[in-house]
């Protein structure tokens, strides 16, 4: 275990669904206050088989902070996402935290920020975006979030509020139908049309291997700097 990183009970004190199979957690350690972190860091709850399971903090860090916000999908056909619920709605859990190099630096950059994110990869750049706007960070910020149908934005409310702050905020959908007003296709899609506003960005990631890879290739092609790009994917599905 990295010295860092600590291990300690937190109790469950919320469990709200978000959308047809993400739950919005709220967990409080019973220390107090939660372990230092950054924004963008993740955390990892032990199952009762020891195997652990890591998620993103979705909450922006605090001093003295007392709870933190995790997005987690109900995946039916998981072995170990049924222990994960059993032991949630049990209501305690052991945690290691924090880990991942795929975080803000302090100072911010003055660059412009572009947050990309599929599914429940939002959870990450809900704390990046949250902690800019409590730094009152004067750069420009961009979010693209990307799903397959509008039902699958299990937050849809809380990035249009954040939007009224300055953020520029972009739903991308890949399975658009003639309901759907707003972008469809690829996330990488909706960034290349974008290119002349976020080409000098500092760009941080969250999705699968597969699409932050596909994403990565398309806009390095496009000219955006390879190592102006973050992601905990470059880490845990490195490539060979």
């Amino acid at each position: 275990m990295d010295n860092n990183v600590s291990e300690q009970a937190f109790d469950v004190a919320d469990i709200h669904p978000a959308g047809s199979d993400i739950y919005r957690i709220i967990l409080k350690p019973r220390s107090g206050f939660v372990p230092t972190y950054q924004a963008g860091q993740y955390l990892e709850i032990v199952l009762p088989n020891k195997q652990p399971c890591a998620f993103s903090i979705a909450s922006a860090p605090l001093n003295q902070q007392e709870a933190l916000e995790l997005h987690i999908q109900k995946l039916p056909d998981s072995s170990n996402s049924a222990l994960l619920f059993d032991l949630l709605h049990n209501g305690c859990v052991d945690v290691r935290m924090p880990s991942g190099n795929c975080f803000l630096p302090e100072p911010l950059p003055e660059t412009p920020l572009v947050f990309v994110a599929a599914g429940t990869g939002f959870s990450q750049m809900k704390s990046m975006v949250e902690h800019c706007l409590n730094l009152k960070y004067s750069g420009e910020i961009y979010l693209y979030w990307g799903a397959r149908t509008p039902a699958d934005f299990y937050l849809p409310y809380l990035p249009v509020e954040w939007s009224a702050r300055g953020i520029h905020y972009h739903p991308v959908i890949s399975d658009a139908d003639e309901d759907w007003c707003g972008r469809h296709g690829l996330l990488y899609d909706a960034i290349l049309a974008d290119k002349d506003q976020l080409l000098t960005g500092h760009i941080y990631l969250s999705g699968s291997p597969r699409m932050v890879y596909t994403t990565v290739d398309a806009i390095e092609k496009a000219g955006f700097n390879r190592q102006s790009m973050y992601s905990d994917v470059f880490d845990y599905a490195p490539r060979p």
